[in-house]
């Protein structure tokens, strides 16, 4: 009994006490932002002043030449506020057996006294026509992923010849993408920016000598 009893004990191990494993814990995947940003300062050609430029920045007319790139424009405001507007610009986008909408609140703001008045962007919204149910939820959705920031202010400045109007740009579109698509945000981001520069420097020297065409059309 005693040897029995001594064998097991000499072969009884005691256990060794080890610590629980480590739980590793990986970071919650992160959305990555892109911002595509473009900016322009762009005159007129010299004219004459010949009405009153303030009284000229607040025509509905002098809005809608200003939004003419885009495809509609509406004033939703009656006047309420003295040196304030708020219009609506639609923009239509075509895709394969459907047309997408993009409707932009802009709010204007007149400083009769510079005199200068102010465009920016405010919330926007998408709505679609025709195609696939879960093509129009997805496009109606884009605002979730994608924003568009821009503001134009126009002013009257003096140049050889006359004056001027000078028009300063700032387009920002900002995206939020999924951590698990593989985009290099750098080279993204410069093409992106690029490609919107090349649109405000492309349109915004004839929408602003369209503005200074009609200004020396307007009879107040």
């Amino acid at each position: 009994m005693l040897v029995a009893c001594t064998l097991a004990s000499a072969a009884f191990v005691a256990p060794t006490l080890r610590a629980p494993p480590r739980v590793v814990r990986h970071p919650h995947p992160v959305a990555r932002q892109l911002a595509f940003v473009a900016k322009a300062e762009v005159a007129s050609p010299p004219f004459a002043e010949s009405s009153d430029v303030a009284a000229w920045f607040a025509e509905e007319s002098a809005i809608q030449v200003l939004m003419s790139q885009a495809d509609a424009a509406e004033r939703l405001d009656k006047g309420e506020v003295a040196g304030e507007q708020r219009w609506e610009v639609t923009t239509g986008i075509p895709f394969p057996g459907m047309v997408a909408k993009s409707a932009t609140a802009m709010d204007v703001k007149i400083n009769t006294a510079t005199p200068a008045l102010q465009i920016s962007s405010s919330e926007s919204k998408t709505v679609c026509e025709g195609g696939p149910g879960w093509a129009r939820a997805f496009l109606s959705r884009i605002s979730e992923i994608a924003s568009t920031t821009s503001t134009n202010q126009v002013e009257l400045r003096d140049a050889p010849g006359g004056k001027v109007f000078v028009s300063t740009v700032s387009l920002t579109v900002a995206l939020t993408l999924p951590p698990f698509l593989p985009v290099p945000v750098a080279a993204f981001e410069k093409a992106g920016s690029e490609s919107i520069q090349k649109l405000i420097d492309a349109d915004m020297p004839t929408t602003l000598s369209k503005f200074r065409d009609a200004y020396l059309a307007y009879k107040p």
